[in-house]
């Protein structure tokens, strides 16, 4: 069972981003994509506690850089 989950495991493109997705990188780290705003290429996103409740505030970056960081989604 394990080695199909790992296989379902993937970096996050852009065509994964939607509101509501809660993707996590190599250490673990999680967030919640809260806005996504394709005309200007940007996306806002919190990190999340172990309840998955929000953890800091609001992080903005563009959709390139946070799909070139690492984040992983398991689909």
């Amino acid at each position: 069972m394990a080695s199909n989950i790992k296989s379902q495991i993937r970096k996050v493109t852009d065509a994964d981003l939607v509101v509501g997705l809660i993707s996590a990188d190599r250490d673990g780290n999680r967030i919640r994509i809260d806005s996504i705003d394709r005309a200007a290429g940007l996306l806002a996103y919190h990190f999340l506690n172990d309840e998955l409740r929000v953890q800091e505030g609001i992080q903005n970056l563009s959709i390139e850089e946070f799909t070139s960081q690492g984040w992983y989604v398991t689909r």
